[in-house]
């Protein structure tokens, strides 16, 4: 199971009774899998989880995986998308027309685009997570682990523990992992970062245990921002990150060290132009969740805005690029 992040959804957590979300369950080819993903985030989705039939033979175990996930839930052929959206959206009809249209659009054999919907609570949904999240041992010394399991750890590793909840970011996504590496090696000591779309903070939580002096993490949902919140508490890093909402830079102020987006392609490219203003000299820009066939539209966009591109790390036909103010 994959999670592709964005930052748009709302709801509650914790504060009350917990709201009824509909989830939307897309058949499609591996061909039109991406399409139909970029559909899900113009209609609004928070985050889309990609459950691949290629897995149950070619991945039933990844090697940083430290238990066995479960295959028992993927498709036995092409890629079922998933995304939640409130009840009261009554996204159906919405869904269904996009679809039809990015069907007339595109060349792509894209399958039946076969649309199953089932109400889940918030609750049922939170649990469903528990099913197959493994802690997972990102490099020599990071772990991310599901704060309801204990791990072994050794005196160097830096163990971030993490209840999703209903955000998204688990940690086991190869976007996240990307990212979770690549800060590993450039944030340095009392450094200033800012997580755009933090879902459930646990970039900003690995920024602040490998020696940031501040982090300030920001989603565009409120269910996110509450969830990362919590997952600060877990950590003991509420001292050194603060968590608000913002869409993306609309409400941030002040530059930093290091900028991190793990976002989707066509959201970093329409942010480019926002990020050289919160960024001091020489300071780093990272973005990931961006698939093989983007990254050139990406890496150009934000040339464009002055960045230099420093490295690109893949995984999974998944990029994140490493960019430094040119000036």
């Amino acid at each position: 199971m994959d999670v592709i992040p964005n930052d748009n959804r709302k709801g509650t957590r914790n504060g009350g009774e917990g709201m009824n979300w509909v989830e939307y369950r897309i058949h499609s080819t591996h061909e039109g899998a991406d399409a139909v993903s970029h559909m899900l985030t113009e209609q609004g989705s928070n985050g889309i989880v990609v459950e691949d039939a290629n897995d149950r033979n070619e991945r039933p175990k990844r090697s940083d995986e430290m238990g066995q996930p479960s295959v028992e839930h993927l498709p036995m052929e092409g890629v079922v998308l998933k995304a939640y959206f409130p009840e009261s959206e009554q996204k159906g009809d919405a869904i269904r027309t996009a679809l039809a249209e990015v069907q007339q659009r595109s060349d792509l054999d894209m399958g039946d685009l076969t649309v199953d919907t089932e109400v889940v609570k918030e609750e049922d949904w939170e649990e469903a997570w528990k099913t197959y999240y493994e802690p997972i041992q990102v490099s020599k010394n990071l772990i991310i682990t599901p704060s309801w399991k204990n791990v072994q750890r050794g005196t160097e590793e830096v163990v971030v523990e993490l209840d999703p909840g209903m955000a998204f970011g688990t940690g086991a996504h190869a976007t996240t992992i990307l990212c979770l590496q690549a800060l590993e090696h450039i944030v340095h000591e009392g450094a200033i970062v800012i997580d755009v779309g933090t879902g459930s903070g646990v970039l900003s939580i690995a920024a602040a245990k490998f020696g940031a002096g501040s982090v300030r993490a920001y989603d565009a949902d409120e269910v996110a921002v509450n969830v990362a919140k919590e997952n600060m508490a877990i950590n003991q890093v509420e001292d050194k990150v603060t968590v608000r909402k913002s869409n993306l830079f609309s409400d941030i102020e002040g530059k930093s060290d290091i900028i991190v987006a793990n976002l989707l392609a066509d959201i970093i490219i329409r942010m480019a132009p926002d990020v050289k203003a919160h960024l001091t000299a020489r300071g780093f820009l990272l973005v990931s969740g961006i698939i093989e066939d983007k990254k050139t539209e990406v890496s150009k966009a934000l040339e464009k805005e002055g960045f230099v591109v420093v490295e690109t790390r893949e995984q999974e036909d998944w990029t994140a690029i490493l960019l430094q103010r040119g000036d």
